[in-house]
């Protein structure tokens, strides 16, 4: 039987996007009179999407669901109460599925996420980026900053999996600053730590307003390596690019997307894969007009597949086996595609082993820092 994931995307923001943030999101003011009209009528089109497509995974049990967004959690327990009971009434749920919402420092509360507890909700990411002043106004974060004692109190609630997201690679901070702020973090215990490097993503109000941003590569690597040798010391499992876990805290949802396995997802801009094709869901607007209409294939060419499946593969430091790739995109690799791989070998960016039988391709540390330079050379040979 297919376990896929089921994900959920939230596309409200608070006010105002953060200037660094190029996913799909739409400002809006919770505390004015519409917003609650909007949400409900949101609420009530995903439902009916979520009801319609389940049909065609009346075979499939689901074991992971995961609310993203945006800003899922200006939504509240009872909204999130109602799709849970859709989502049960309509799908086969694992009994042990993992349920996971990301929550703003700006909605925090230890009520709140108890209350999504008790509805069923058992891993929670609480977005907290920076606790530093400078580096959370140099990125235009958007929503408060958040301070030690909260993250200490989210970390010690029972019966929930915290963890915790921080951007690394700020220019403002300074080295023993960003350490104290990551020590800090790790004594407060979460099971989970997200540690993305900032990035300039085109057309963001942060890449406008920074003339050369490849001008902090040598600092933004640096402060990554520090991290990793930080979390690694403390015991974190460094699993991918940007993710460290306790052991046995691995997000079991995203692990989906980096294994190249099924996910569904419900929700404008949101983004599917199952049986093989890919689907993504119109904007806001076309979205709640028709949402069932706004779903529209991703065709996608062989090598298209291929190279998805190596970028999703090898962000992850166990790498890939030629015989998943095989059965998972139906391409067997020809010589070319070996001298690629040899020729990243010899830069030390990838590395590639016998692993009972199969051959097993893996980044280096040094090949995680220079993924897109592994992609196109892989790319290249698939012409």
């Amino acid at each position: 039987m297919i376990h896929p994931g089921i994900y959920i995307h939230i596309p409200f923001c608070n006010n105002k996007k953060c200037d660094y943030c190029d996913f799909y999101s739409i400002a809006c003011n919770p505390s004015h009179s519409n917003f609650q009209q909007i949400k409900h009528a949101y609420i009530n089109t995903l439902a009916s999407e979520i009801i319609h497509y389940s049909s065609e995974l009346k075979n499939y049990l689901v074991d992971t669901i995961y609310i993203g967004g945006g800003t899922p959690s200006l939504l509240q327990s009872s909204d999130y109460s109602a799709l849970l009971t859709v989502l049960h009434d309509h799908y086969a749920i694992a009994s042990e599925v993992e349920i996971t919402l990301e929550c703003n420092p700006d909605d925090y509360s230890k009520n709140y996420i108890q209350q999504l507890s008790h509805i069923g909700f058992n891993r929670f990411i609480l977005g907290v980026q920076t606790l530093d002043a400078r580096a959370h106004n140099y990125i235009g974060r958007k929503s408060r900053l958040c301070t030690i004692e909260e993250i200490q109190e989210f970390c010690t609630i029972p019966d929930i999996i915290p963890c915790v997201d921080i951007i690394v690679g700020i220019p403002v901070q300074s080295v023993t600053g960003y350490r104290s702020m990551l020590n800090s973090i790790i004594q407060c215990n979460p099971k989970h730590i997200s540690a993305y490097m900032l990035t300039y993503e085109t057309n963001t109000p942060l890449r406008l307003r920074t003339k050369n941003p490849l001008q902090y590569a040598n600092f933004q690597r640096n402060m990554f390596q520090k991290t990793i040798n930080a979390l690694e010391a403390s015991g974190y499992n460094h699993y991918e690019i940007s993710n460290f876990s306790i052991p046995d805290y691995e997000s079991k949802h995203n692990l989906k997307y980096w294994n190249f396995e099924s996910y569904i997802g419900f929700g404008s801009g949101a983004h599917s894969f199952y049986n093989n094709k890919r689907y993504y869901n119109a904007t806001i607007d076309d979205y709640m007009n028709d949402a069932i209409a706004s779903r529209t294939e991703d065709i996608r060419t062989q090598q298209d597949s291929v190279v998805e499946y190596c970028m999703n593969k090898l962000r992850l430091k166990q790498g890939f086996m030629i015989n998943d790739m095989h059965n998972k995109t139906g391409y067997l690799p020809a010589k070319s595609f070996y001298q690629s791989v040899h020729r990243l070998i010899d830069k030390s960016f990838l590395i590639m082993k016998n692993c009972n039988g199969d051959i097993c391709i893996q980044c280096t540390d040094e090949g995680m820092f220079m993924l897109d330079t592994i992609l196109l050379e892989l790319a290249s040979s698939l012409l």
